[in-house]
């Protein structure tokens, strides 16, 4: 059964199972631009911002009702003379820009009133209502859209029905209109920025997401590496360590009676040694170079798998366990991980037999069907669960690792004492597509 193994993975290696980058768990982010209740007022180049504003702003209504005074034309015999409620009206709407950033719809409101408020006292007709759009502008940016579609919807009603009520002597065909689309293009014009740096906000967000998404891709890459390294070093440490023991205590007793089968222990120690320090000499060139060269320029041997299962068969039956080897279903070329994992699970197994188990006979069983592999290692011993490496799943490295083996590949594996009684059984079902490990 192994030889048949062995002349399958000499067609040709397989791929790896790669893991994919898992999504990431991060909802989109809709950047806005409210402010936070309670916000401060403008300060450092924000203040000066909204001082030039006002100043700029009140500026203009200022000298563009006295003008409109002075040299207007078609004025009306029923305008009222500019006078210090005027004046007052005309600054105090600008005023009321320098806390648009805390209060915006505040500042609309008061600048809207002033406005309607010199138009309602018939003073001439002129830029009285500028400081509105900036502040429209502003709510645009800060409150929520249906809100600030409702404000700007208002205003528009308003200064529509100013010019109409109130200067419609003086208007000139469709001003009206022409006043409500100037409110809009400022609602509009704020909308506008404010999806800009919501674009923008999000592009950055995305970025930051990004770089910590690789991050921490490298902190998981560089973890399971960590622990595959863990294993590897732990199954063939173990393993070797296992036989050699066993070996030595067969040589101890055997050295005075029977020189002849203390030395056949003391070869099988040799051979496991060599084969364990070959292991070690091929992962930790792997380290040292990154390149699988060995430090030397010569190529490192295929990593172990189920074609390699006559060694452990023949170290199983050296340490006194007879084992048992079927195979269930057509054999198949596995992927190089599934196949290093299923041997593994072998490895790590007999090793519990011998150590632990105090077992006779041990079978192994290999089922190929529905697309995986199942490998089961069964024993008549004795079960002791919570042992320090082995037959147990409590305590011990050995069960776990062969857990996290088997998960690593997105399969399972079951360890416990047999059903029936007498005796450890492990089960491990492996996928043979790149499907499960992702």
């Amino acid at each position: 059964m192994t030889t048949e193994y062995a002349r399958l993975r000499t067609r040709g290696p397989g791929a790896y199972a790669r893991e994919r980058m898992p999504a990431s768990g991060g909802s989109p982010i809709v950047a806005g631009m409210e402010p936070s209740r309670g916000a401060p007022l403008a300060r450092g180049r924000a203040l000066a911002v909204d001082v030039v504003l006002a100043a700029g702003v009140a500026a203009v209504q200022v000298v563009g009702c006295w003008a409109s005074e002075g040299i207007g034309i078609g004025r009306s015999p029923d305008w009222r003379p500019l006078d210090p409620l005027a004046w007052a009206l005309l600054v105090a709407g600008p005023l009321a820009l320098l806390a648009r950033r805390r209060w915006p719809a505040r500042v609309l409101a008061a600048t809207l009133a002033c406005g309607l408020a010199y138009a309602a006292r018939t003073y001439p007709e002129g830029p009285s209502s500028l400081a509105i759009y900036p502040a429209l502008w502003t709510v645009a940016l800060t409150l929520p859209r249906r809100t600030a579609w409702v404000a700007a919807s208002g205003t528009a009603v308003a200064v529509a029905g100013a010019e109409l009520f109130l200067y419609g002597d003086t208007m000139f065909d469709g001003e009206p209109l022409y006043a409500a689309v100037t409110v809009f293009a400022a609602m509009w014009w704020g909308e506008a920025v404010r999806a800009r740096r919501a674009y923008v906000a999000e592009l950055r967000d995305r970025a930051e997401r990004a770089e910590r998404t690789r991050e921490e891709e490298a902190r998981r890459r560089v973890d399971e590496e960590r622990m595959r390294i863990a294993r590897e070093l732990h199954d063939v440490v173990s393993h070797t360590i296992g036989v050699v023991s066993v070996q030595a205590g067969v040589a101890s007793h055997l050295l005075q009676r029977r020189p002849d089968k203390a030395a056949e222990s003391l070869a099988a120690i040799r051979q496991a040694s060599d084969e364990a320090l070959g292991e070690l000499h091929a992962m930790l060139g792997v380290l040292r170079d990154g390149d699988g060269s060995g430090g030397d320029g010569a190529p490192l041997s295929p990593a172990p798998g189920l074609g390699e299962l006559d060694a452990l068969v023949a170290q199983a039956a050296g340490a006194g366990v007879e084992v048992q080897v079927s195979l269930e279903g057509e054999p198949r070329r596995l992927p190089p991980a599934v196949d290093l994992a299923a041997y593994r699970v072998v490895q790590e197994s007999l090793t519990n037999v011998i150590r632990h188990a105090r077992a006779s006979r041990a079978n192994i069983t290999v089922r190929h069907a529905d697309g995986r592999v199942v490998v089961e290692v069964t024993d008549d011993g004795r079960a002791r669960p919570g042992n320090g490496s082995g037959n147990g799943s409590g305590g011990g490295r050995g069960i776990l690792g062969m857990r996290e083996r088997a998960r690593a590949l997105g399969g399972s594996l079951e360890a416990g004492p047999r059903p029936e009684g007498g005796g450890f059984r492990v089960a491990a079902s492996l996928p043979l597509d790149d499907s499960g490990s992702r």
